[in-house]
C-alpha cells in the first residue's frame, strides 16, 4: 500500500499489519473462550462499572450480558459487604477473600472473590472472579460439627482418652484421664514428658517405649489398629494403676485409650484365689469337684476299684431361708459342711455344688456289691448326722444371743462308678436323678440310681427333639370330630391336632401336648392349628350347604396369655377370610387361674369381633361360679369322664344334671363330650342337654373324609337334612 505525504511517498506493508490484527483477534477469542469455559463467574470492569461477563456469571447470578453491562460491580454483592469490596478495589488488593454474593432474584450464597487490576491501552481494567463456595462451607460446617462431636465424645468418655500427633505432641487428654492419673495437660504436653512421668522406672520405661514403637510401626504399615498392651502406669500422686492401653491411627493422629482395670485386676486375683473353693463353707466348689471326680474315674480304671458319688439336698431349706432369712440359712449351710466332713474319710471329697446341694465323692471302694454297701453305710451316717438338731443364732437381744433350734433332714441320691464307663456329667446327673427319687419317696431317705429313671429322661429328651423336628418339617395334621344338635344334625366340628410321626405313626395329643406346653413349642404349634382351622372354615364357607358349620379350636393357657394372642387370632381370620362368627375358642379352667382380668380383657376384645368361647372339660378343674358370671362365654362342655358312667354312677349323673341346669340358668349352651351310645345320648337329652360330640356320631378324621364319616342315628341323617345343616 502507498501513501503520499507532501512530497514523500510512503510504502506500508499491510500484510504484516493484518497478521498482527489477526493475532490480536485470535488472542481475544482464546481469552474469551477460556473465560467462557471457566467454572467461576468472571467480570471485566472499569471504574467499578461492568464491561463484560462470562456465561458462568450469567448462570450464577441470573443477569444477561445486556443487563450486566453498565451496572456497578457492587450489584453482585450484598450491601453490608460492598464497602469492604470497594476498599479492596481502591487498594488494588489481589488476595482472595470471602463475600456474600447477591443474585438477581435476591437470593444469596457464599462466594470467594479474587480481583486483579490490569492496564490495557492506557485504561485501568479490573478482572474479578467469583467462585460459589456453598458446598465448601457446608463441608467446613460438617467438619466443625464432627470435630465438636468427637471432642464431646472424647471428653465425656468413661475411659481415659488422648490424641497424640505424629510429632509426639499430646494434643488432647480428656477429663477421665485427668481424674484417673492426676496429670493436667501442661504436665504431659508431649510423649517425652509422658514416658518420664508415667514410667519412672528406667528399665520398665525402655521396655514400654520399645513395645509402643513397634506397635506404632505396625499401625503405620497398614494395620490401623494399635494392639493393646497391659502395663503399670505411675500416677501423679505416686500410686500405680494397672492399665490396658490400645489405640488407632486415624488421619495422621494416634487416638489412645487407657482402660483402668486396677480394681478389676484385684478382683480377678481374689476370684483366682477363690476359684476352687466355696467362700461360705470353704468346701471345694463345682469346678474343683469336677476336676477331682475326673481324676477319681481315671484312678478307678487304673486300680480296678469302685467309687460312689453321693448327692445331698437339704429338705425344705427354702422355707428356712424365707422365714428366718438368708443369714440363718448360711449358718445352717456352714454347719452342714462341718458335719459332712466328719462323716467321710480324709481322702474323700466333700463339695458344695450350689445352694443347698452338696456332693460327696467316695473313692477306692471295694468291687462288686461291697461298694454299694459301703456307699450306703456312709449315706446312712450322713442322714443321721444331718438330722441332728442345729442351734442357729438369730440375733442379739439386750446384749444376749438369741438362738433357735432347727431340725434338718436331707434327701440323698447315690450313683456308683467303676472306671470311666460314664462321664463326669452323666455321673452327677444320675446321682441327681436318684436324689429326686428319694424326695419323691418322702424325703429324709436315700435312693440308688435306677436305670429306668435314666431311660425315662432319655425318652423325654428324644421326644422333645422329634417334636422340634416335627414342627420344622410340618409333620402335624388336623383331624375333625363332628358336633351335632338334639336332632343329630351336624352343626360343626372340633379341630384336633395329630402328629404324623415318620416312625411312630399317628401320635395322639395326649402323648405330646404336655411336652409342647412345658417347652414352649405349644406357641408355634397352636398358631399353626389356628391358621389351619381358619383356612378350613373358609373352605366350608364357599359351599352353601356347609357355610353354617362352626369350628372349635382348643387354646392352651400359655397360648392365651401370650401378649400377641388377640392379634394372632385376628390375623389368622383375616388371612384366611374365615367368618369370626363361625370360630369358637375352647378354653380350659386352668387358664383362668392366672391373671383373670387379663383373660377377661382378651376375651372381650375377641368377643367384640363375634368370636365364640366354650369352657372345655367343665367340672374337672377349679370350677367357680364367681368367674363364670364374669366371663363372656357361649358354651359349657361336659367332660367325657362324667358322660362315660352317667348311666351307672349316680354322682356322675348328678354332676351332668347340675352342669346342664347351670348352663341354662346362665344362658349358656351345653355340649356333652364323649357320647358313645344312644342310651347316653337319650339320658343327656332327658336332662336338657341338646348338643353332643363323640364316637356315636363320628371319630376324629381328616377333613377330606369328614362328611363321609359322619354318623347320624336319627332321621336327620338323610342327605337333604344333613346338607341343610352343613
Amino acid at each position: 500500500m502507498m501513501k503520499v505525504s507532501g512530497d514523500a511517498l510512503v510504502l506500508v506493508d499491510l500484510d504484516e499489519q493484518k497478521q498482527i490484527q489477526a493475532s490480536l483477534e485470535e488472542s481475544r477469542e482464546k481469552y474469551r473462550g477460556l473465560s467462557e469455559a471457566a467454572f467461576e463467574a468472571i467480570f471485566f470492569s472499569e471504574e467499578g462499572i461492568c464491561l463484560e461477563q462470562n456465561r458462568r456469571a450469567e448462570e450464577m447470578f441470573g443477569y444477561t450480558s445486556a443487563e450486566a453491562i453498565g451496572r456497578p460491580g457492587t450489584d453482585w454483592i450484598v450491601a453490608h459487604d460492598r464497602l469492604h469490596v470497594m476498599q479492596k478495589m481502591r487498594n488494588r488488593d489481589e488476595n482472595p477473600y470471602e463475600v456474600t454474593a447477591l443474585r438477581k432474584d435476591g437470593s444469596t450464597f457464599p462466594a470467594l472473590l479474587h480481583g486483579k487490576t490490569m492496564r490495557y491501552k492506557g485504561r485501568t481494567v479490573r478482572v474479578t472472579s467469583l467462585s460459589d463456595i456453598t458446598e465448601r462451607k457446608r463441608a467446613e460446617a460438617a467438619l466443625r460439627e464432627s470435630e465438636q462431636l468427637l471432642a464431646a465424645i472424647i471428653e465425656q468418655s468413661p475411659v481415659s482418652m488422648g490424641i497424640v500427633g505424629m510429632d509426639g505432641r499430646i494434643e488432647r487428654i480428656n477429663r477421665r484421664m485427668i481424674q484417673t492419673l492426676g496429670y493436667l495437660p501442661e504436665d504431659i504436653p508431649d510423649l517425652d514428658q509422658w514416658w518420664v512421668r508415667a514410667y519412672p522406672d528406667l528399665a520398665y520405661r525402655a521396655e514400654m517405649m520399645t513395645q509402643w514403637s513397634e506397635l506404632l510401626e505396625q499401625a503405620m504399615a497398614g494395620n490401623q489398629e494399635i494392639e493393646g498392651r497391659e502395663c503399670r502406669v505411675s500416677c501423679k500422686d505416686g500410686s500405680n494403676k494397672t492399665m490396658f492401653i490400645y489405640g488407632m491411627l486415624v488421619a495422621g493422629k494416634v487416638f489412645v485409650i487407657l482402660d483402668d482395670f486396677t480394681e478389676r485386676k484385684a478382683a480377678e486375683e481374689q476370684i483366682r484365689r477363690l476359684a476352687f473353693f466355696d467362700p461360705l463353707t470353704r468346701l471345694p466348689n463345682r469346678r474343683l469337684l469336677l476336676d477331682r471326680l475326673a481324676h477319681a474315674l481315671v484312678s478307678s480304671e487304673r486300680s480296678r476299684r469302685c467309687g460312689a458319688l453321693i448327692f445331698i439336698d437339704l429338705d425344705h431349706f427354702k422355707t428356712l431361708n424365707d422365714t428366718r432369712g438368708h443369714e440363718i440359712g448360711d449358718q445352717l449351710l456352714v454347719e452342714i459342711a462341718v458335719r459332712l466332713q466328719a462323716c467321710v474319710r480324709q481322702g474323700d471329697t466333700v463339695a458344695r455344688l450350689g445352694g443347698d446341694e452338696f456332693v460327696v465323692v467316695l473313692d477306692d471302694l471295694d468291687a462288686g456289691g461291697f461298694a454299694a454297701a459301703q456307699a450306703e453305710a456312709v449315706a446312712v451316717k450322713i442322714l443321721a448326722a444331718l438330722s441332728q438338731p442345729c442351734l442357729l443364732e438369730i440375733g442379739l437381744r439386750d446384749g444376749v444371743s438369741s438362738a433357735v433350734t432347727h431340725h434338718c433332714t436331707s434327701s440323698i441320691g447315690i450313683s456308683l462308678y467303676s472306671g470311666r464307663q460314664q462321664s463326669v456329667d452323666e455321673l452327677i446327673s444320675r446321682a441327681d436323678l436318684a436324689m429326686y427319687q428319694a424326695k419323691a419317696a418322702g424325703r429324709n431317705t436315700l435312693r440308688f440310681f435306677d436305670p429306668a429313671m435314666q431311660a425315662a429322661v432319655r425318652a423325654r429328651a428324644a421326644l422333645e427333639a422329634d417334636l422340634r423336628q416335627g414342627l420344622r418339617e410340618g409333620q402335624f395334621v388336623l383331624y375333625y370330630q363332628a358336633q351335632v344338635d338334639g336332632d343329630g344334625c351336624l352343626t360343626g366340628a372340633e379341630a384336633l391336632v395329630r402328629w404324623q410321626h415318620p416312625q411312630r405313626g399317628l401320635v395322639a395329643p395326649l402323648d405330646f401336648i404336655a411336652l409342647a406346653e412345658s417347652t414352649g413349642m405349644i406357641l408355634p404349634l397352636g398358631r399353626w392349628v389356628l391358621e389351619t382351622a381358619c383356612a378350613q372354615l373358609a373352605v366350608w364357607a364357599r359351599d352353601p350347604a356347609r357355610a353354617q358349620l362352626t369350628l372349635a379350636v382348643n387354646v392352651s393357657a400359655r397360648e392365651f396369655h401370650h401378649p400377641d394372642f388377640v392379634g394372632q387370632v385376628l390375623a389368622a381370620l383375616g388371612t384366611s377370610g374365615a367368618s369370626p362368627q363361625k370360630l369358637k375358642l375352647e378354653l380350659t379352667e386352668s387358664l383362668l387361674l392366672d391373671d383373670l382380668d387379663d383373660t377377661i380383657g382378651k376375651m372381650r376384645l375377641l368377643k367384640a369381633q363375634e368370636i365364640g368361647f366354650a369352657l372345655d372339660d367343665f367340672g374337672t378343674g377349679y370350677s367357680s361360679l364367681a368367674y363364670l358370671k364374669r366371663l363372656p362365654l357361649d358354651q359349657l362342655k361336659i367332660d367325657r369322664s362324667f358322660v362315660r358312667d352317667v348311666l351307672n354312677d349316680p354322682s356322675d349323673a348328678a354332676i351332668a344334671r347340675t352342669i346342664v341346669a347351670l348352663g341354662q340358668s346362665l344362658g349358656l349352651a351345653v355340649v356333652a363330650e364323649g357320647v358313645e351310645t344312644a342310651a347316653q345320648r337319650d339320658f343327656l337329652a332327658s336332662i336338657g342337654c341338646s348338643a353332643y360330640q363323640g364316637y356315636l356320631f363320628g371319630r376324629p378324621v381328616p377333613a377330606a373324609i369328614f362328611f363321609d364319616s359322619f354318623c347320624a342315628p336319627d332321621p336327620c341323617r338323610g342327605t337333604g337334612a344333613i346338607e341343610g345343616k352343613r
